[in-house]
């Protein structure tokens, strides 16, 4: 701290009137740094976020499986295992989103007095920012570190994750030309804090620091079911072959050293993170979650027919002001659209010489053209709330290449 500044632009400290203009944006100064000469007392006035000394704790996890394998006539491989895992101390919050600097929920449900005008007790030691006045709204002072407005542990160790899945290997081990692949994994990953994002869809973040039980639930990472089918298969003609195996080499040439592969990969999609509009004002939290009615949001049918309602967008309501919404960090029941997807190539491997194959390849990328739509909008103040307006994958790409073997 002291080494670097930052000057937070406040609109309205009690949201509701107008504090700050375009013509004057930071009526109190701007902050500058201070470096080292103000010890204790470096950013007081000032947001800030950094690892809390003393409260963070070496992550470790805990492992455990048990695996049975059957070999079967034809060079198949059979493996069924159950795997598990633990992890402990994780990282909770990703560059400050851990906020310490939260009301707690007795202090919450004052309401309306939280932006109540009080004597500022700092006035006069902080001299720039919101905190600069001689008074401030009551929810300013309530706040565990009062002289911050807002303070993040960055990476605090809280975090948690219960992994088991059941996997599932089906091998034809390469012999005659011919090698598949079947894997299946069905699994549930659950957290309290999912620390990476996917692409399309949100981890979920921080209702409330007080409830650490409120954010337990389905990782926002979590695939709850893969199958992937693979294969390789050399045409059994031309020479050396089961058919041709005399062919003359322009026959050769024209019929033989053909190979097809193919990859098919189906899975579920992400589990969804409800949120909504803020209006816990200068509470402290990161985000808010909306009511649930008790129903669940789950629809059925085609996804293309759902688009403009992916789910049941009625079962969910704007929590009262000043208060905490009621549904989990995931839907327990409700996942994104799932992906389908089939990868193809054609090979033609060419002998000119004794010393150098010649391979063409032909590959194509969402060989059937499939449609994976994306993640419907999951935040309930927004107009397109339910709605799926984008795609989450690409057409089909086919490309063309030539490759030397010596």
């Amino acid at each position: 701290m002291g080494f670097s500044a930052n000057t937070p632009y406040t609109g309205s400290v009690n949201g509701l009137t107008p504090s700050a203009y375009l013509s004057n944006p930071f009526p109190n100064g701007i902050n500058r740094p201070v470096g080292s000469s103000l010890g204790l007392l470096a950013g007081i006035g000032t947001s800030f976020s950094n690892p809390v000394v003393g409260d963070n704790r070496v992550p470790y996890t805990q492992n455990w499986d048990f695996d049975v394998q059957r070999e079967l006539p034809g060079d198949v491989l059979v493996d069924a295992s159950y795997v598990g895992s633990h992890g402990v101390h994780l990282n909770m919050g990703s560059g400050g989103d851990y906020p310490l600097n939260q009301l707690t929920p007795e202090e919450i449900t004052l309401g309306t007095q939280l932006q109540g005008k009080v004597p500022n007790p700092f006035y006069g030691i902080i001299t720039t920012g919101p905190e600069a006045a001689a008074k401030l709204p009551l929810s300013y002072l309530l706040k565990p570190f009062s002289q911050y407005l807002g303070l993040g542990s960055a990476y605090p160790t809280l975090g948690y994750t219960l992994y088991d899945a059941l996997q599932l290997k089906v091998e034809k081990r390469f012999s005659h030309g011919l090698s598949t692949l079947l894997s299946f994994t069905g699994q549930k990953l659950i957290d309290d804090y999912s620390i990476i994002s996917n692409v399309g869809h949100n981890t979920g973040g921080i209702q409330n620091i007080y409830n650490g039980g409120g954010e337990r639930g389905v990782s926002a990472n979590d695939i709850s079911r893969r199958l992937v089918i693979s294969g390789i298969y050399e045409l059994p003609f031309g020479r050396g072959r089961t058919i041709g195996k005399n062919w003359n080499r322009v026959t050769d040439a024209l019929l033989g050293g053909w190979q097809v592969n193919g990859i098919a990969t189906y899975q579920t999609g992400f589990p969804l993170s409800v949120t909504t509009q803020n209006t816990c004002v200068n509470c402290g939290n990161n985000v808010l979650r909306p009511n649930n009615n008790g129903h669940s949001a789950e629809l059925s049918g085609p996804i293309s027919q759902r688009l403009n309602g992916y789910f049941d967008t009625s079962v969910f309501s704007q929590p009262a002001p000043f208060s905490f919404g009621n549904v989990g960090r995931t839907l327990p029941d409700v996942r994104g659209p799932g992906q389908q997807n089939i990868d193809f190539s054609l090979f033609k491997n060419f002998h000119p010489i004794e010393r150098l194959q010649v391979q063409f390849r032909a590959e194509a990328f969402n060989l059937l053209n499939q449609v994976v739509f994306g993640m419907p909008d999951m935040v309930l103040s927004n107009l397109n709330f339910g709605q799926i307006t984008s795609q989450g994958n690409g057409p089909r790409n086919v490309q063309f290449g030539l490759k030397l073997l010596f």
